[in-house]
């Protein structure tokens, strides 16, 4: 499959064109390169800053624009590449952020709708809200950020209940939101989550009820010995696997760590399960007047603690036997009073995670994660040691501190190294190669669908301008968010298709020896035959249906008519391919995948009454299944 080759530097490459009616066979060399042909130097000077832009926002939005392109590059060339993208960033922290929930309501509102609307599949507002926010809000950073942490810290759909249309009295008037809302309001928990640090966020996730139900920590109870009872110990066991160390032990540029006899160093063992699965007890849902550790669910607010179910560290077979206090890697939590208090419990709650978050082995486990999800599969050991260092300390003495780490992982070299720009004369030309391997990786999913609409200048025939798609776009790209089958994502973090990469060989800049592909776990033949038949559905008909909302359809169409005009002359086909490499491909689809698709833009369209429109739609369609657009440099 060439999608897998495409990550390893082999010396010929063998690339499917899937077009209408026609499979083109590409041969592809080794070192792949692509040309932007200018007038001047002062153009060619231009035409760098919109490829580094263009490579930029790939990885901080979900797609960049022409707009979007334009400013920063404008900006780059002001005041420099890093200097630029770091106001940027800035300027996107500092952006209000948009919310889920809020957004929900307003639609519903618009529709007519309720959120505790029976039998009508309201919680389907969830994935529509998600596809309007990632499509066009304005804090795209701050939205991708939270779409990487929620593939981190995740919960699913599956999880018992999270679709109900159902609220309940909570007491005093008050009632809760509907149940399939609290995945949405986890969800917004992450996007302004991103203001704090990481130990706040491990806080918040810990309390939020979501989790609870997802992890089974709600109305988990201290021990009873005589009834064989013991603690949850799902949480325990996935904040230590999951949320921080994972299971082995690791130095700060990545590589995993050994002892004197040079086996590998686990993170945590039984005992230590055992010993947090003892903090993780007597958490149960709020409520203003119940006193029943039992009461209704509520997943609009953290859960409370009940001293009554925490475990006090005396509740065993007998006190003299009784552990005397709860140890989490190696820090010793603080003695419980002897009589117990739920302030006693949560914090002991917070001394555990304390202990947790100091852990050596969190920055580097988390930001390998954050540098997966955002730019690279594979990061270098300089890459990560550049970023741990960060999140060690910010400057100000401050660990975990997101918006400090993200904009070491986006403002560092390592970024832009996935490809080689040089200035070329006879004719004056910046060519861009992509070097593949090490510094690339399969782009997810549904990035590429949120690329390809927010790239060709999308409107929405939606009363108040609502983009959407539905959830239903998982069968055929096999992602979308909220629909994790598990608590491990999508893909692990470790996949590697199966397989050898022949004639590869890690380089000493990688920390583990070995390569890394998560996204293909998910890239299988029914997953590839159906997104591409999706992406051909999408530029043929040159918008993307959404049925069954309550407003009608909701279509998302795109502008293509400056393309369109172009095509009238067919030798304006590579202008209008440079357009559309740089929106999808950064500007890496090379001079060979270009003459491959105008040869069959020129084949599929020749006779064609329509042939100016087509021409469009069958580039656009070639590019977007093309693997330099699949795979990210």
């Amino acid at each position: 499959m060439h999608i897998l080759t495409c990550c390893s530097r082999l010396k010929r490459l063998s690339a499917a064109l899937i077009l209408p009616g026609i499979v083109l066979i590409a041969s592809l060399p080794q070192l792949q390169a692509g040309d932007f042909l200018v007038e001047s130097s002062r153009d060619l000077r231009m035409a760098k800053a919109r490829v580094r832009a263009a490579q930029f926002l790939a990885k901080a939005t979900f797609g960049p624009t022409e707009q979007s392109i334009e400013s920063l590059a404008t900006r780059i060339n002001q005041i420099g590449l890093k200097r630029a993208t770091s106001e940027w960033i800035d300027q996107q922290f500092a952006a209000a952020p948009s919310l889920h929930m809020q957004t929900a309501y307003d639609l519903m509102e618009l529709d007519g709708n309720t959120p505790t609307k029976q039998g009508a599949g309201i919680h389907h507002y969830r994935y529509q809200v998600w596809s309007h926010i990632a499509l066009t809000g304005e804090d795209q950073l701050r939205q991708r950020v939270a779409w990487a942490l929620s593939q981190i810290f995740v919960i699913g759909d599956t999880g018992t209940g999270a679709n109900n249309d159902d609220d309940r009295s909570i007491g005093n008037g008050e009632r809760t939101i509907a149940d399939w809302m609290g995945m949405s309001d986890y969800y917004d928990m992450l996007v302004t989550g991103i203001d704090g640090t990481y130990r706040e966020t491990l806080e918040d996730v810990t309390y939020h009820p979501s989790m609870g139900v997802w992890l089974s920590s709600i109305n988990n109870r201290k021990a009873d010995i005589p009834n064989n009872r013991w603690p949850d110990e799902n949480f325990a066991r996935e904040i230590m696997q999951l949320f921080s160390v994972g299971l082995y032990e690791l130095q700060q540029d990545g590589r995993l760590a050994v002892d004197e006899n040079g086996d590998l160093i686990p993170t945590y063992d039984n005992e230590q399960i055992r010993q947090l699965a003892r903090v993780f007890t007597g958490f149960m849902y709020q409520h203003n007047t119940s006193t029943s550790f039992y009461r209704g669910r509520n997943l609009g607010r953290p859960m409370e603690m009940d001293h009554r179910y925490h475990d006090n560290n005396y509740d065993y077979t007998d006190e003299a036997n009784a552990p005397p206090q709860k140890v989490v890697f190696g820090t010793v939590l603080p003695p419980l009073p002897a009589i117990l208090t739920n302030q006693a419990c949560k914090d002991e709650v917070s001394a555990a995670l304390d202990a947790i978050d100091a852990h050596d082995s969190v920055a580097p486990f988390i930001c390998r994660l954050l540098i997966q999800r955002l730019v690279k599969s594979n990061p270098s050991r300089g890459y990560m040691r550049r970023v741990t260092r960060v999140w060690n300390d910010n400057g100000q003495g401050v660990r975990g501190d997101w918006q400090s780490v993200v904009k070491a992982i986006l403002t560092d070299p390592e970024l832009y190294r996935g490809q080689v720009v040089r200035r070329l004369r006879s004719p004056l030309r910046l060519q861009v190669r992509a070097r593949g391997t090490e510094y690339s990786r399969l782009r997810e999913p549904i990035n590429r669908v949120c690329a390809l609409i927010r790239a060709i200048r999308p409107s929405s025939n939606y009363p108040g301008g609502y983009m959407m798609f539905s959830n239903n776009i998982a069968d055929d790209f096999g992602q979308m968010p909220f629909r994790s089958p598990s608590v491990f994502n999508y893909y692990l973090p470790d996949f590697q298709p199966p397989g050898e990469l022949i004639t590869y060989e890690p380089s000493r800049r990688n920390p583990y020896g070995a390569l890394f592909a998560p996204e293909f776990q998910i890239l299988t033949a029914v997953t590839v035959n159906k997104s591409l038949n999706e992406f051909r559905k999408y530029c043929n008909n040159r918008y993307v249906d959404t049925g069954g909302m309550r407003q009608g359809s909701c279509r998302i169409s795109f502008d293509l008519e400056p393309e369109i005009q172009l095509a009238r002359d067919i030798n304006n086909m590579a202008e209008i391919l440079t357009r559309f490499d740089l929106l999808l491909c950064s500007g890496t689809l090379s001079q060979e995948t270009k003459a491959s698709i105008i040869a069959a833009v020129e084949a599929e369209t020749a006779g064609n009454d329509g042939r100016f429109v087509a021409r469009v739609e069958t580039a656009l369609n070639a590019v977007v299944i093309s693997p330099d657009c699949a795979i990210e440099q």
